[in-house]
């Protein structure tokens, strides 16, 4: 596990209500008193080669953490090396400047499931997100999966893997 900053991740209010919590969530804040959340290296310090695969949380914050140069350089190398990609909910704001070997956006064409925009119309918040990640992943070429609003919807394409909100990562 590691962050953006490092240090400890920061978990959104929003995302513990109970129509979120999971039972692997529950496990994580009450047994593990979110340890594996705290002191944390940096995105920038990790080499994604020397993971078998790696993922992206959602959350409303990835909105703004996400869709970086850094994050897609990490990506993007994660892809060349061949590894696993996965990512769930806002998570796939990671993909969002990660390339392919072509240079093209490593979802051009690809099967991606993502948290949609009916979703966040539902969650009141598309007017507070920097974009709405369905129209985006659309606009990079992806061929988005929509799923009815909140059931579990996860699509894999290759070695990227992606679902569509929080019931799609249990």
């Amino acid at each position: 596990i590691c962050s953006i900053a490092g240090g400890d991740i920061p978990i959104d209010a929003g995302s513990l209500g109970d129509q979120f919590k999971t039972a692997n969530d529950a496990r994580m804040i009450d047994k593990l008193a979110c340890k594996p959340l705290k002191s944390t290296p940096k995105l920038a310090d990790m080499d994604p080669s020397s993971f078998d695969a790696v993922f992206f949380a959602g959350g409303h914050g990835t909105c703004v953490d996400f869709p970086t140069d850094q994050v897609g350089g990490f990506i993007t190398r994660a892809a060349a090396a061949d590894k696993v990609v996965a990512a769930v909910c806002h998570g796939p704001m990671s993909l969002v400047n990660a390339k392919g070997a072509d240079g093209a956006p490593l979802v051009k064409g690809k099967k991606v499931a993502i948290f949609t925009d009916a979703e966040e119309g539902q969650v009141g918040l598309t007017e507070k997100v920097p974009f709405l990640l369905e129209q985006k992943m659309r606009e990079l070429g992806a061929d988005v999966q929509v799923a009815d609003a909140w059931s579990d919807n996860a699509v894999r394409d290759g070695k990227l893997v992606t679902g569509q909100n929080p019931q799609s990562s249990v």
